[in-house]
């Protein structure tokens, strides 16, 4: 049975947003006193998997463009990471291998770790410093892609919650900071 465009949108809303209400407000609140406060003075690392990675980038990249010294682990031009600076990662099921053993290393070396997870009590979860969880088990089922909490939901979920840390950063004085974003934003295009 297939499902008409509109139909399709609406439901990709809904399930973001369903998803997004199962956080915790203090926990955001958090998540965003420590990037206004505190994280503007540190490096920050990014790092996920697939579809996941790809929302990360979209954040890692408002960023920079206010201003904050961004790294994406495995591009060339990523430094080592050292004692004090955040490593960020993102995973819907708080599992993937590579997420895991980059988490490990990090702390190994003393950054703090900052995992967004799609599920709760995953091992990403036991590693991080930090930890913003998405509870997908009180939201109502998904109908889309889905495994073990990951999936489509979370990355919809993961793009719309960077993209409300980042306005909510700026909204008093947005179109100020559009303008000064602008000065950073990439001109070869």
């Amino acid at each position: 049975m297939n499902i008409k465009f509109d139909a399709a949108f609406h439901l990709i809303l809904r399930e973001a947003g369903e998803l997004l209400a199962t956080l915790q407000e203090e926990t955001v609140k958090n998540f965003l006193e420590k990037i206004q406060n505190e994280w503007p003075r540190r490096r920050l690392f990014f790092w996920a998997r697939g579809r996941s990675f790809l929302m990360l980038k979209g954040f890692a990249m408002r960023l920079m463009h206010m201003g904050y010294e961004v790294h994406l682990v495995g591009e060339p031009d990523c430094p080592s990471i050292a004692e004090g600076d955040v490593f960020m990662i993102a995973s819907g099921s708080g599992g993937t291998a590579s997420v895991l053993l980059f988490a490990q290393k990090a702390k190994e070396v003393g950054a703090s770790v900052v995992g967004v997870v799609g599920k709760q009590q995953s091992k990403l979860a036991e590693i991080a410093d930090f930890v913003i969880e998405f509870s997908p088990q009180d939201a109502p089922p998904t109908k889309q892609l889905s495994s073990g909490g990951g999936g489509t939901r979370f990355e919809h979920a993961l793009m719309h919650f960077f993209d409300s840390v980042v306005l909510a950063m700026v909204y008093e004085r947005r179109e100020e900071a559009y303008q000064e974003m602008m000065v950073r934003h990439a001109n070869l295009e």
